[in-house]
């Protein structure tokens, strides 16, 4: 165990409630934008299915207007190749793309209702072909740009109706960008579209059972093509098949060690285990924000975060050898984590 802790130098190893190495230190290590790392080693493997520790590697960003600042941080996705990682800009109402390892690439967006520009984007998703899908909330519609920020096409209106919006927050491309699944969070609802955003069908409806919502705010696709769908005035998740009947469903509110406070953003590695933002909530639920790992029939694996490392965590990717990147609105940055196996 000793020599695991070594060779990560001066890393910090997460584990459930064990912070190894101390606080992280975020007002240091992102005042000035800059790009902190820990030194890779073999201990970081590529099985990770059921890693329980991650250490901090990396982080980038602060709260501003310029190059690789942010202001309210969101959503993020990596292109097919990983080589680029597109992120939500929220309140900047912007597209910024990085490296893996933060160093900016470029940018498009801005404020208004024209094609290609934003009002509150909410999440990206990159698609098999290396287009990006922006569900752009307060103007209650999806834009389609092609992996260098130009505009493609767009489709969503407000309203209640078939095709229409009232919130969207995000949006998951099947695999041969056949169907587009749309979260629309006041209406409470999934819809289905096609590769051209013409509507096809929704499931869902305002409750509290099984295939109903109160409040979903995320949905994402694992590698089988099932959805996966958080509903954050339930507090619980559920996974659905690709034609909207429930698979399972697990979680719920409360202080447990896998219980969620406020629910937020999901992302799923290539085995399929599913993780979940929980922000810092309420009093007498759960009031420190983390990160939540469960396996992908819903059994709680780990949890990190929750020593205050995190203000506000939002979203998050995660890439194929297991990296999860987190992005924490509250220190508007984005902070890299890496699994961690020990060696007998």
């Amino acid at each position: 165990m000793l020599s695991v802790f070594i060779v990560v130098y001066f890393g910090h190893i997460f584990a459930e409630d064990n912070l190894v190495n101390g606080t992280l230190g975020f007002k240091d290590t992102f005042q000035n934008s800059t790009t902190t790392t820990t030194s890779n080693n073999s201990n970081y493997s590529a099985s990770f299915e059921n890693t329980t520790k991650y250490a901090y590697v990396r982080g980038w960003g602060s709260e501003g207007f310029g190059d690789g600042q942010f202001h309210r941080i969101h959503d993020l996705d990596f292109d097919p190749s990983e080589n680029l990682l597109y992120v939500v800009d929220r309140d900047n109402h912007r597209i910024q793309v990085f490296d893996k390892s933060g160093n900016f690439k470029f940018k498009w967006g801005s404020d208004g209702k024209g094609d290609g520009q934003f009002h509150v984007p909410y999440s990206v998703d990159v698609d098999s072909a290396g287009s990006v899908w922006v569900a752009d909330r307060n103007n209650n519609r999806i834009q389609k740009f092609d992996k260098d920020g130009n505009f493609l096409f767009k489709f969503g209106s407000p309203g209640s109706g078939n095709g229409e919006f009232n919130l969207p927050r995000q949006i998951a491309v099947d695999r041969n960008i056949q169907f587009l699944y749309v979260v629309d969070s006041e209406n409470n609802r999934v819809q289905v579209f096609d590769g051209n955003g013409k509507y096809i069908k929704q499931w869902g409806g305002k409750g509290n059972g099984d295939g109903k919502f109160d409040l979903p705010i995320s949905i994402v696709m694992d590698n089988n093509g099932d959805l996966i769908v958080n509903d954050r005035g339930t507090g619980r998740i559920q996974k659905f098949d690709r034609d909207g009947n429930l698979i399972l469903k697990f979680g719920s509110i409360g202080k447990g060690p896998d219980q969620l406070g406020i629910a937020e953003h999901m992302a799923v590695d290539k085995y399929n285990n599913i993780y979940v933002n929980n922000a810092a909530s309420e009093a007498g639920v759960d009031s420190q924000a983390k990160v939540m790992k469960f396996s992908p029939t819903g059994k709680f694996i780990t949890k990190w975060g929750d020593k205050g490392e995190f203000m506000d965590p939002e979203h998050l990717a995660i890439d194929s050898e297991g990296n999860v990147y987190v992005s924490d609105r509250g220190n508007n940055n984005i902070q890299v984590f890496k699994p961690v196996i020990e060696q007998n």
